[in-house]
């Protein structure tokens, strides 16, 4: 996985738990942010903890295999849609407990935030591609 990448993430990431401390939601309970929205799509984060998820029916089983303490998916929804959800970070302690985007970084999930970010780059290029200008497109 590109480490800058994962920096980046990882970075989002612990503005958005320190954004929901600040707020004062009681995080281990589960909570979700959208990351960036538009029209067409959207990209957001789910933070949930290894109790809750497991409480999810059909949940594959190579996903409960890899789930801890603290657990962060990245979805992707295209039309209203939820086309994606990526488990891209495991972590052994609370939500609350996290410190570091460096811990963040440690419990990325490569093969989930590779799978996040193909599907993202898809999505992206084909929105760049329908919404460019002819001339554009020519050369």
């Amino acid at each position: 996985m590109d480490k800058s990448y994962a920096e980046s993430i990882a970075s989002d990431i612990m503005n958005m738990l320190s954004s929901a401390k600040e707020q004062g939601l009681e995080m281990q309970d589960g909570f979700q942010n959208d990351a960036f929205t538009s029209p067409d799509f959207a990209f957001g984060y789910l933070f949930y903890p290894k109790e809750i998820l497991l409480e999810i029916p059909n949940l594959p089983q190579s996903v409960r295999q890899r789930l801890k303490k603290s657990n962060i998916m990245a979805t992707v929804d295209v039309g209203g849609k939820k086309i994606g959800i990526h488990l891209i970070c495991t972590l052994s302690k609370a939500f609350e407990e996290i410190e570091t985007a460096e811990e963040i970084v440690a419990g990325i999930y490569d093969k989930g935030l590779l799978e996040y970010k193909k599907q993202v780059a898809e999505i992206l290029e084909k929105d760049l591609n329908q919404n460019a200008p002819e001339d554009a497109l020519k050369q």
